[in-house]
């Protein structure tokens, strides 16, 4: 348990400080805000295309993993929006972002770190198809079956299509991943001075991206709502990593790595953003609670699962 939190308590650590830095003025929250979009739009995407680009491109798709993986995600986003659509007694179409809270992890900020400590370089592949697929799958099936609601028919299908698309293809992480695949694919090399810009982008993706989700916590507000927020805590925690053990015992053929990866990254908390893609659609509150009370539970229950599971550090 304690290399397992020689690992963990760093990357939570950092999220901490970023939390007290804009909680106690030590910084402006738009500093918070502007290394966030620092993170998004260059170091994310660099760490990426590195991670892609020095790799075969028959290394880079694992089916039984994306099938244990996709099959995990949709399941648990399907028992949100059942379970809320139930509660609430409303439509499932006005429940989306129900599902989206259980089931769409933080794999880029905090996944990335954690799976690279502590099962090495090899299971960094798990990260980028689960990236894959919560911005292909479960990030635009949540922004349909919103858009869906909202029109209530009124509206065109392709129209509706067309502006999911429009927000999904303007996510910088999917240019990143294509050209990524697209030098595995051919061999191609960048220049070295290039090629070292981008190393240097991608070294600063961690600790830029935790320290930054700490300070977009602390001007999060925690307002009412406290039932369904701390039930869409509970899914992503808990329901998320254990619908993911039940497809790793479907699937004894997955490298147990990567298996592994699967793990850990299900039982992180939710996406960062979670909360400003649903304030667009003036769903914000929940979503906002969800995120807060999520992330300090995640260091306990991460660590939990990781000893109950026997993930450790490698060597």
């Amino acid at each position: 348990m304690l290399a397992i939190l020689a690992v963990t308590a760093p990357i939570f650590l950092l999220i901490a400080l970023g939390f007290a830095a804009v909680r106690r003025a030590w910084m402006p929250r738009e500093g918070a805000v502007a290394m966030s979009r620092y993170a998004l739009l260059f170091a994310l995407p660099a760490l990426l295309f590195d991670t892609l680009s020095k790799r075969s491109l028959d290394s880079i798709l694992v089916p039984d993993f994306l099938l244990v993986y996709v099959s995990a995600s949709l399941i648990t986003y399907g028992i949100g929006v059942l379970l809320a659509s139930i509660a609430r007694r409303t439509s499932p179409l006005d429940n989306a972002f129900y599902g989206m809270g259980l089931s769409m992890s933080n794999s880029s900020y905090i996944g990335y770190p954690l799976v690279a400590q502590l099962l090495g370089d090899p299971a960094l592949i798990a990260v980028v198809m689960a990236i894959l697929t919560e911005v292909l799958i479960i990030l635009p099936l949540t922004l349909i079956l919103t858009e869906f609601h909202r029109e209530r028919g009124r509206g065109s299908v392709l129209r509706t299509l067309g502006r999911v698309l429009r927000t999904v293809g303007t996510n910088p992480i999917l240019p990143a991943i294509a050209a990524g695949l697209a030098f595995a694919a051919l061999g191609w090399r960048l220049p070295a001075p290039i090629g070292r810009t981008i190393e240097l982008l991608a070294g600063s993706a961690a600790v830029v991206a935790l320290f930054a989700i700490g300070g977009s916590l602390a001007g999060q507000r925690v307002r009412g709502a406290l039932g369904p927020a701390t039930a869409i805590a509970t899914g992503k925690l808990v329901v998320h990593p254990l619908v993911a053990f039940g497809m790793l015992m479907l699937v004894p053929t997955l490298d147990p790595t990567l298996g592994q990866a699967a793990l850990i990254l299900a039982g992180l908390p939710m996406v960062t953003i979670y909360p400003l893609i649903a304030q667009r659609y003036d769903q914000g509150e929940i979503p906002a609670t969800a995120l807060v009370i999520t992330t300090l539970p995640a260091f306990v229950t991460l660590n939990l699962g990781l000893w109950l599971w026997g993930i450790g550090v490698p060597g």
